[in-house]
């Protein structure tokens, strides 16, 4: 099946046929006719033809194709065919020719020279020649030769003489041979001499076009031809004839194999949509096509598997041991061949099996020495390193080797190449002679770890902590160490590594240690202070942060976590809300100027605390979700984790229950318990308060009574968040007492740690509540009181509100519920909003205002139903309030407020109408705009409108009634 190739089939049958007119016309009309002929007449006698191209173009098959009908034209076909193998056979060519002439005068005595470069002796030239016109003298002979370049030289010689003497005596002798590449072999002189006397004809066979493939591919499937003028890639047929070109440079034999292999799948029901995978025919063809290239084909293409296709050619060549021009050879014939595309490989599977084709011990010895020339040469480290991995236990004992292999896992790191750092790390390792820097490496490896396999972390860190009790691991690695330990919940081996640190403090005191340890203390106080008393007995207390040095960035932001954190037990509320303000914006600084890396995440997650714990919830939900999705770029399941179990505590703070439930089920997927450590606490409770919320509490109760958990959990910060849920989820399935305890022991916790902020756990509402279930209205009032008093953010300040209502006579509850919902509409806390609401209907009912009530619970209803929390929306037993605790007698029972119903809607327009429907059921201003995609501004104005058109004066009058489906108007 040949395509592409009719000038050529039809150039090549004119000039065999003319072998036949040639006999005809020397011995029809006399020899002078044919001395008279023209050179270039196709019936000259004694002419070659010569058929040339890249490896497998076709170049056998086409001449097959014209050679089949000679045997009826009367021409005598003598045909051999060589391989490299057989090249220095002497007269091997030639017994193979004259092999079926034997019959009339029997077998030839050849004799020559063991040399390529000898003579053939005149006799056996003679004889050949002798044989040869014998056989001319009774008809035209045609010899054809397949790969002449692979010939041996004596046969070469003998048919240069024989083909001489039929030029002078106007024999009819011919020869066709084909000839291929032979790249790295010098060529026979023979060879040269015999191909300079081509006479009449030269076919070069190149590649097959896109346009050839099309056709070939048309006539392997059946499919009718495209149109002459149709656009290439026009059809599905164009489309996969375009893949296959691309895949094999139009290859014939490779584009055949693909398609073979194509078939093969088909007929195995496997799929075959899309571009064409390398089989294993495909392969097969691949690497004879890299064989039939030359001696140093195979070589050079090993090379090119190895260094890639940007090494210079210079390398490359010394790396496979031969010379320049050899390589040049190689690749372009490679690249005639379909093999190569410049010096790139056109199909990886083929630069694979390449590269597998060597044996394990040669492959190990060529990379050896990839990487020592790639080191000489200045090479980028991660080009030296790939090869350095690839030697196995082989790698080169060189002093260069471990910074080399450092330097690439960093470089790998900054391209996200995590998995190939951790295994350079790895390496260096083992080939490192110093044992400080062996300590150094398995410290990079174990923080490169974490992010990519936290639960293997700790078993990374075990080799540390040893030298660290054994007094070997440095002060500064030991400081370095301390937060990694406490992670683990190893906290007396944190303290064996201050300790450590403080007994070789130098006198006087080495500022660079001193500044490490006073970061070391920045950590403790805001995440594990525990161990502080030990350092300030040796620091002192702790003083204003020392001014910032390059160095010391990652630190500020936990700085910033520390003194948030701090703000809540010493100033006043103005002066906390500008250490707020400042606090925040540092934050936000850092976080708008830092890429999340390994050096980094640790700050950044600090930073994203700051803005959860100062109450900044929009800031916190927008960095956390850039970041989540940064994380998920890098395929960092362990900085995923986290981030998702801090923005699972800002749903709560939200009131979205289900999306916290969600994202903290995701989180503690992603890590084991033990890649967790003491961090478990974060998730975990943010699990346990959204199971509560959305009134699941058999699953709550679960987590609280069966999840594993450090016990050194809660004597960090982490610990804080635990208890503050537990006391939730115990308040709520009637173990009050339980629940007073855990909300006191944070409470305890919290303001010895110089932690008392609301934003991390608002506990003396936790105790204010339980204080109420249990019957204790004068302390529920105290710590509600207390709570209001700290001006906490809008959020907290109205869960303060609602449960001082509660404590409260009935009729001071509305006041003080409106309150609320004005202060949690104002955050967007829709499930406590829809728990105020409904303690607002029933203080209404109580008061013999059953519409008003009615209307109030109805609203609380639909703002569950929109947010996902469809659970119970107070953590009183289902359906009863807790104002329905028992009231202490009041004083006097004030009249309820008189309110102004609203009149009818339809004064107000489609735009007044959504925004007005979206207010009623719960949404905050901005997240109206961001649903209509308009202002806040504009909210506002048109609000304002609508209390002024259906005569209201505040929002919680907006009804709840109006038929308007807030998610499709969204």
């Amino acid at each position: 099946m040949l395509v592409e190739r009719d000038e050529q089939i039809a150039k090549l049958t004119a000039w065999v046929t003319g072998a036949a007119r040639a006999h005809t016309a020397a011995h029809g009309a006399g020899r002078p006719a044919a001395r008279r002929a023209a050179p270039d007449d196709p019936s000259r006698p004694c002419r070659i033809a010569v058929i040339s191209g890249p490896v497998a173009s076709g170049k056998t098959a086409l001449l097959h194709r014209v050679l089949e009908p000679t045997a009826d034209s009367g021409i005598r076909l003598l045909s051999a065919v060589t391989s490299v193998s057989e090249r220095h056979i002497p007269f091997g060519v030639v017994e193979e020719l004259l092999r079926d002439t034997r019959e009339a005068t029997g077998p030839l005595a050849l004799h020559g020279p063991v040399g390529a470069e000898e003579l053939v002796p005149a006799q056996t030239l003679m004889a050949v020649h002798a044989r040869l016109a014998g056989l001319a003298a009774h008809g035209p002979v045609l010899i054809a030769v397949d790969d002449v370049q692979y010939a041996d030289p004596q046969s070469l010689q003998c048919l240069l003489y024989a083909l001489g003497r039929a030029r002078a005596t106007a024999g009819n002798l011919a020869l066709v041979v084909t000839c291929g590449p032979d790249a790295g072999t010098t060529a026979s002189p023979v060879l040269d001499e015999l191909l300079r006397h081509v006479e009449g004809l030269h076919l070069r066979l190149g590649p097959l076009t896109g346009r050839g493939v099309e056709a070939l591919l048309v006539q392997r499937t059946g499919e009718a031809a495209p149109a002459g003028d149709a656009p290439t890639g026009s059809s599905p047929t164009a489309r996969l004839a375009l893949s296959l070109h691309k895949a094999t440079g139009g290859n014939p034999l490779l584009v055949h194999s693909l398609l073979d292999d194509r078939a093969h799948r088909q007929r195995a029901a496997e799929p075959t949509e899309g571009a064409f995978p390398a089989g294993e025919q495909f392969l097969q063809n691949a690497l004879i096509c890299v064989h039939r290239t030359g001696a140093e084909g195979l070589r050079v293409a090993r090379g090119i598997a190895l260094l890639g296709s940007s090494t210079a050619r210079p390398l490359l060549a010394r790396l496979v041991e031969t010379d320049e021009r050899t390589v040049e050879q190689v690749v372009a014939a490679l690249g005639d061949a379909g093999i190569l595309q410049g010096e790139r490989f056109r199909h990886g599977a083929v630069r694979t099996a390449v590269r597998e084709s060597l044996a394990d011990d040669a492959l190990v010895l060529l990379r050896r020495r990839a990487a020592g020339l790639l080191y000489e040469a200045g090479a980028a480290p991660m080009a030296v390193a790939a090869h350095l991995l690839g030697n196995g236990p082989a790698v080169p004992d060189e002093e260069w080797v471990p910074g080399v292999l450092s330097a690439a896992a960093h470089t790998a790191l900054a391209a996200q190449r995590v998995e190939f750092a951790v295994s350079c790390l790895r390496l260096a390792e083992e080939c490192s002679r110093d044992e400080r820097e062996r300590l150094r490496l398995r410290a990079s490896t174990a923080k490169f770890i974490w992010r990519v396999n936290p639960s293997a972390w700790a078993q990374e860190l075990q080799p540390l902590n040893a030298a660290l009790r054994e007094g070997t691991l440095p002060v500064t690695d030991s400081l370095r160490l301390v937060g990694d330990l406490l992670w683990n919940g190893w906290i007396d081996d944190a303290s064996i590594a201050i300790e450590h640190a403080l007994d070789g403090m130098p006198k006087p005191s080495d500022p660079r240690l001193t500044r490490q340890l006073r970061n070391v203390r920045v950590m403790l106080a805001s995440t594990y202070p525990t161990l502080l008393d030990r350092l300030d007995r040796a620091l002192g207390p702790a003083g204003p942060a020392p001014a910032e040095s390059p160095e010391d960035w990652a630190m500020t932001g936990i700085r910033v976590l520390q003194g948030v954190l701090g703000a809540g037990t010493g100033p006043g509320h103005r002066e906390r809300a500008a250490v707020d303000e400042r606090h925040s914006e540092t934050a936000e600084r850092i976080l708008a100027g830092t890429r999340l890396t390994e050096d980094s995440h640790v700050t950044i997650r600090a930073c994203l605390l700051t803005l959860l714990y100062s109450e900044r919830l929009g800031e916190a939900i927008l960095w956390t979700d850039r970041l989540l999705d940064e994380a998920s770029e890098h395929d960092a399941p362990g900085w995923t984790a986290v981030m998702q179990a801090m923005r699972a505590h800002m749903a709560l703070r939200r009131g979205e229950p289900d999306l916290a439930r969600r994202l903290a089920a995701e989180s503690m997927q992603q890590l084991t318990p033990q890649g967790w450590g003491v961090g478990i606490g974060m998730p975990l409770s943010a699990l346990i308060e959204a199971r509560t919320a959305l009134g699941d509490h058999e699953a709550a109760a679960a987590l609280v009574d069966n999840h594993p958990v450090p016990e050194q959990m809660l004597l960090t910060r982490y610990g804080l968040h635990y208890l503050y849920a537990r006391g939730g989820h115990r308040l709520a399935t009637g173990r009050h007492h339980a629940a007073l305890t855990d909300f006191m022991a944070c409470g305890r916790l919290m303001r010895e740690w110089d932690m008392d902020r609301e934003g991390l756990a608002p506990w003396r509402v936790g105790m204010a509540e339980a204080s109420l279930a249990l019957g204790n209205r004068d302390q529920a009032e105290q710590f509600a009181r207390e709570q209001l008093a700290r001006e906490a953010g809008p959020r907290v300040r109205g869960m303060a509100l609602r449960v001082l209502a509660a404590a409260r006579p009935p009729a001071d509850r509305p006041v003080l519920l409106e309150r609320a919902v004005t202060l949690l509409q104002e955050e967007g806390d829709a499930h406590a909003l829809a728990r105020t609401l409904t303690d607002l209907g029933t203080a209404y009912e109580q008061l013999g205002d059953a519409a008003q009530g009615r209307s109030c619970t109805r609203r609380a209803g639909r703002i569950a139903e929109v947010r996902g929390a469809r659970e119970n929306t107070h953590r009183a037993q289902p359906g009863q309030s807790v104002l329905s605790v028992p009231a202490r007698p009041a004083p006097a029972v004030l009249p309820s407020p008189v309110r102004t119903r609203p009149s009818a809607t339809a004064p107000l327009t489609d735009a007044e109408r959504r925004v007005a429907a979206l207010a009623a059921h719960g949404y905050t201003n901005r997240e109206i705009g961001a649903k209509l995609f308009i202002t806040v501004s504009t909210v506002e104005q048109h609000l304002t409108r609508v209390y002024r058109k259906i005569n209201i004066t505040r929002r919680q009058d907006l009804p709840v009634s109006w038929d308007i489906d807030v998610a499709h108007t969204a």
